[in-house]
């Protein structure tokens, strides 16, 4: 049977506690309509090419000193100010940013000045509409990015690739949303590492024009709570309804291309975008992520099977790293010990994450309808403040990232609570680790503590509870489960991750077996951030995101792809 989430109304609501539904696995009617480029809306944009500084930097395999073309910056140019000669109009930003920036002297041994790539790609922002968690009408917001080729380059064979569908990790501000990159946005968001998808490729030097990884266009909706939305609260691990609202952005995102509302004052790039689906090589959509990037990918994936939209959406396969794909088994984690990884029983590397979990089943799942945040967390942790600066993140002076909310717990475990200078000792370690048993109530400890020796099954228990519908919330969001893809999947995993622990790796290897291809990283102690870090970057080689790519296509040299699982 089909369940339709639209309004919910509490006799369905009744129905699904009742009979023990999944009240997060819903199909949800509307992204098999068609969409209409009148109904979204293209917010601004600009053209943009990238400014490279030649570095040496020693390679660790062969211990030489290499030259590296590293990106430094950009010069955009907005798309309101391009005239009729998109070219002309770069060259003049050029030369204003030259006259800017301070050349490095020559003599410098290390560095040689700066220069500018001869390529350039447009990143557009745009709104669309989607649903929330009631099925009610909202709009969303979106990053979009395609490469400008010239009558020379496609003429010279140059097309679109694919699709990209870029899922953004884990974020608590809004600076960091992918709607906000384009305007001077968070730099070190992973929207500036997949914006090369939409490009001529990473440096100095252009990519074959038949490489799947680079000449794609890339579209990056910002999650609900983000961007436009960011006065509400966002469905953390809300797979499901993640899932919708992205393909919602990727449908209009198209819609408006096929239109032509991009780049209206470039007749090249607008009469191009106006052939789609001939004006692609591939043709293909590839959703990717790390982190929750990483289970929103696979989410994404799984939607396009299970709701008819491959025709329209034909997958290549998605590319999914260090994501939570199986939200049980990383609390059950949590409360044992891992040697290899360097993880201690009952601690928490990134106290945030917990609070994102939690936060998100209460604030989105039917399921926890009338629990409060005091049944699950302590008061000493409460007090951290750390769901008040979750909710902040709509104010500009009081947003914090995920690494200033670790800062935020360093001072506090310092200074303490008031008179108490050692208030934050037991629940916090002086590097912003935390406790599991003191930051749950003993009736949430005692619970994750059952489930972590086996004593109660992971498995979604049956009938109502306090803990019993935490569970059943997070269990309906594991996606591992009642599902079996169709197309590829490629799993990158740090087994040195303890924010979000390789279990998961695991659970997807044994749902999906014969589908996937597997790179699990153990070279050296890289927890979570680092690791979703070295995903999408790798100075001297290419990275794991672009070899999966690659191998979903059997395109380029063997070293330049994953041939087999690992």
């Amino acid at each position: 049977m089909r369940t339709v989430l639209f309004k919910l109304p509490v006799l369905l609501l009744a129905i699904i506690l009742s009979t023990g539904a999944r009240a997060q696995d819903m199909s949800m009617e509307g992204t098999i309509n068609p969409v209409s480029a009148d109904d979204a809306t293209v917010v601004g944009g600009v053209l943009r090419t990238q400014v490279l500084r030649d570095t040496l930097v020693r390679n660790p395999e062969t211990g030489q000193m290499e030259k590296l073309s590293v990106v430094t910056d950009f010069v955009d140019v907005n798309v309101e100010d391009l005239g009729d000669d998109p070219e002309e109009a770069l060259s003049r930003a050029k030369a204003v940013h030259r006259a800017k920036v301070r050349r490095v002297s020559a003599s410098d041994e290390m560095t040689y000045g700066d220069y500018y790539t001869s390529v350039a790609f447009y990143l557009y922002t745009f709104n669309y509409p989607s649903i929330d968690k009631h099925g009610n009408r909202i709009i969303l917001s979106s990053l979009m990015a395609f490469p400008y080729f010239t009558q020379s380059n496609w003429d010279n064979g140059y097309r679109f690739n694919n699709v990209i569908i870029g899922c953004h990790c884990t974020i608590t501000s809004n600076m960091e949303c992918p709607s906000d990159y384009p305007n001077g946005g968070f730099f070190k968001s992973n929207v500036n590492m997949m914006q090369y998808y939409a490009s001529w490729g990473k440096g100095a030097f252009r990519k074959e024009q038949d490489d799947p990884a680079y000449y794609n266009i890339l579209i990056m909706p910002d999650y609900e709570g983000y961007g436009v939305t960011k006065t509400r609260p966002h469905p953390y691990l809300y797979q499901e309804l993640t899932a919708r609202q992205v393909i919602d952005g990727v449908r209009y995102g198209l819609a408006l291309f096929k239109a032509g509302k991009f780049a209206k004052k470039d007749k090249y790039s607008q009469e191009w975008a106006k052939q789609y689906p001939y004006c692609m090589r591939y043709g293909k959509f590839i959703p990717i992520g790390a982190s929750q990037g990483g289970s929103v990918a696979m989410a994404v994936h799984r939607y396009i099977e299970q709701n008819g939209l491959e025709s329209e959406m034909p997958l290549a396969g998605s590319v999914c790293c260090d994501g939570p794909y199986d939200p049980v088994a990383t609390l059950k984690y949590y409360m044992k010990e891992d040697k290899d990884a360097g993880h201690n029983a009952e601690e928490l590397t990134m106290p945030v994450a917990i609070a994102l979990i939690l936060k998100g089943m209460l604030d989105t799942n039917p399921l926890m309808i009338g629990h409060k945040r005091e049944e699950y967390f302590s008061e000493d942790f409460l007090s951290t403040n750390i769901l008040q600066i979750i909710e902040d993140k709509q104010n500009p002076s009081k947003e914090m990232t995920t690494e200033d909310i670790n800062d935020h717990l360093v001072k506090l475990y310092k200074k303490g609570k008031g008179e108490d200078k050692e208030y934050y000792r037991k629940l916090l370690t002086k590097d912003g680790r935390a406790n599991m048993k003191e930051v749950l109530t003993d009736t949430a400890y005692n619970y994750f503590l059952k489930l972590a020796k086996d004593s109660i099954s992971a498995e979604a228990p049956e009938g109502r509870g306090l803990m019993k519908d935490l569970h059943r919330a997070l269990e309906s969001n594991n996606l591992t489960k009642r599902w079996q893809p169709q197309k590829p999947i490629c799993l990158y995993h740090s087994t040195k991750d303890t924010v979000v622990p390789y279990v998961n790796f695991e659970s997807a290897k044994a749902a999906f077996s014969g589908i996937t291809t597997l790179y699990l990283d153990d070279t050296d102690k890289k927890d979570h951030i680092k690791a979703c870090t070295n995903f999408m970057f790798a100075a001297l080689s290419t990275s794991p995101d672009i070899k999966f790519i690659r191998t979903l296509f059997g395109w380029g040299e063997e070293k330049d792809r994953y041939t087999a699982n690992k």
